[in-house]
């Protein structure tokens, strides 16, 4: 699975040309500094959709957990996931699936992950509503957050449904930081580099 994810990676990273876009989160245990995971976030334009890649490992096997962008970054060093703050729903909208439309879910709702058998979730998705060019949509400087539990998409009748999909506690999170803002190629390509390399060594320690 991880060469997977390697493919993936390297077929991510090849196609960014001028003016693409590339984000970072580093994920830790919640109110911890053990790092567990890295999820990258691409776009290629402002027309595209998001690109989404990244492994977080130390889950129990086959559990499945909501992950959702939350509305705040964490600073100065503050480790507890609770201090993101609720999802990131700027057009103040309904909490729903990751397919749904921009008016019947948040910026930030990015449904579920399943851990493998070995505890690893391999994380492999396109999302056209988060963005990292549109300022009121992007999802830089915010936190991404991995919850204890299934996130029900909005529909399953709890309390808290409609605006967190149940998905339980916040067992580890990671602030969204912009890696890339240059628009010529050749620019880019020390820190392409220098992400691919930092990458594959937490694929491979």
């Amino acid at each position: 699975m991880k060469f997977l994810l390697v493919c993936i990676l390297i077929f991510s990273l090849v196609q960014i040309g001028h003016s693409a876009l590339t984000a970072t989160a580093n994920i830790h245990v919640d109110s911890t500094s053990v790092a567990i995971g890295t999820v990258l976030f691409h776009q290629r334009d402002a027309n595209s959709p998001v690109r989404v890649v990244g492994i977080i490992d130390g889950l129990k096997n086959n559990t499945v957990h909501g992950f959702h962008v939350h509305r705040d970054a964490l600073m100065n060093g503050e480790l507890n996931c609770t201090a993101a703050g609720p999802h990131f729903n700027p057009y103040s909208t309904l909490h729903g699936p990751r397919e749904a439309d921009l008016g019947h879910r948040h910026v930030g709702d990015l449904g579920n992950l399943t851990a493998n058998d070995n505890g690893i979730i391999i994380i492999e998705l396109t999302d056209s509503i988060i963005d990292l060019y549109n300022a009121t949509r992007s999802v830089a400087n915010r936190t991404i957050v991995l919850h204890a539990m299934r996130d029900d998409g909005g529909k399953g009748g709890f309390p808290d449904s409609n605006t967190t999909g149940d998905a339980g506690p916040r067992i580890a999170c990671g602030v969204i930081s912009l890696a890339m803002i240059e628009s010529d190629t050749n620019s880019q390509s020390p820190k392409i580099s220098t992400m691919v390399t930092d990458f594959f060594r937490k694929l491979f320690p």
